[in-house]
């Protein structure tokens, strides 16, 4: 069919894309372009498909796309854009939230990222992998995606686990009975402990032959998806490999409005100052771009980070900037403190990673 459009899609234990896909095309299919969603077993099958031509997209989580740019242009595709995260926080599985845990309550989560921020929320608690749980047979691990979820969930019902994380698909997956708790980037309570997503987490990334139409590209990506890519993928070719997985960064579109209504609810002052020129007028025809980072000692007791807003139309260089600074931050936290005087003891570097 000529008007037909064969988009396929990579499932992946945390993101349903295909129904994801399958429900933004319904209600938006018009009488000249049919589009068809189909889903693919894994990326090499996909990725040949698209080169091929058996199909005209190719919807994956971004994450498979890492140190494979040489092979996706070696095909004569391209990346040509994102579609916003829509789930990107992980859940605790467990009948009490994280501050209501009792001492030395053992949370399992095979996310570096995740283990260090519980750990800064809750210093006594024990928080492991699937694979250091105590008492309990090691080869939990090694299981496929949907037995070691069954497994930690009797482990959580006999009482020799308190809870554990994964992700909102991995639990509306796996018809988890037992309560989740969402670990999100901005507490609904002040004060509460905050959890910025890990790299990539639920980033759709949109693949295509090279020359493809800008035009039909534009009916799948989403410029907010798009700015998420971007930002992410520069951060991370930047960023050593080994941080990928300590690293916790979030990047969206904000509106005015909702940072003024988040400043005031905070009390941030600076949050306030930067919806103003320097006349004092507030600015509202540009979306910001927010941008996050953030990156915990292993201990969980220090914590580096790093915030920026701009307006749309420079977010490009100021994540440049961003990374210089980045850069000069992680080399002084990580470095031993210079003793003031010869008597001095030698001081550990800030930031233990």
């Amino acid at each position: 069919m000529e008007n037909l459009l064969e988009v396929g899609a990579m499932d992946s234990p945390t993101s349903n894309i295909r129904s994801t896909l399958a429900a933004h095309f319904e209600p938006n299919g018009s009488d000249d372009l049919e589009i068809s969603v189909s889903g693919v077993v894994d990326f090499e099958s996909g990725i040949n498909s698209l080169a091929s031509g058996s199909l005209d997209l190719l919807a994956v989580p971004a994450i498979e796309t890492i140190g494979r740019i040489q092979e996706i242009g070696g095909l004569g595709c391209q990346i040509i854009g994102a579609r916003v995260p829509r789930r990107p926080s992980e859940v605790l599985v467990s009948p009490d939230k994280l501050l209501y845990q009792p001492k030395s309550a053992i949370i399992v989560s095979d996310s570096d990222l995740v283990r260090r921020q519980i750990l800064r929320a809750r210093p006594d608690i024990l928080a492991v992998s699937s694979e250091m749980i105590p008492d309990v047979d090691q080869d939990i691990h090694r299981s496929t995606n949907q037995t070691k979820l069954t497994r930690l969930s009797d482990l959580l019902q006999t009482g020799k686990i308190n809870g554990f994380v994964i992700s909102r698909a991995e639990y509306d997956n796996s018809n988890q009975t037992e309560r989740r708790h969402a670990l999100l980037p901005f507490p609904k309570e002040r004060g509460d402990p905050h959890f910025l997503p890990k790299p990539y987490a639920d980033l759709v990334a949109i693949l295509s032959r090279q020359g493809f139409p800008s035009t039909l590209a534009e009916k799948v990506t989403e410029p907010e998806g798009n700015t998420v890519l971007w930002v992410q993928s520069r951060v991370l070719g930047e960023v050593d490999e080994y941080f990928h997985d300590k690293l916790g960064i979030q990047v969206r579109h904000r509106q005015v409005g909702s940072l003024l209504r988040q400043a005031e609810d905070y009390r941030d002052i600076i949050l306030e100052q930067a919806c103003h020129n320097p006349d004092g007028d507030i600015i509202e025809e540009e979306v910001r771009v927010e941008i996050r980072m953030e990156l915990i000692s292993e201990d969980g007791s220090r914590t580096i980070a790093m915030d920026r807003l701009v307006i749309l139309s420079e977010y490009q260089y100021a994540v440049i900037g961003l990374l210089r600074d980045w850069k000069t931050l992680m080399a002084q936290s990580s470095s031993t403190v210079p003793k003031d005087h010869p008597t001095d003891d030698e001081a550990p570097p800030f930031l233990s990673i």
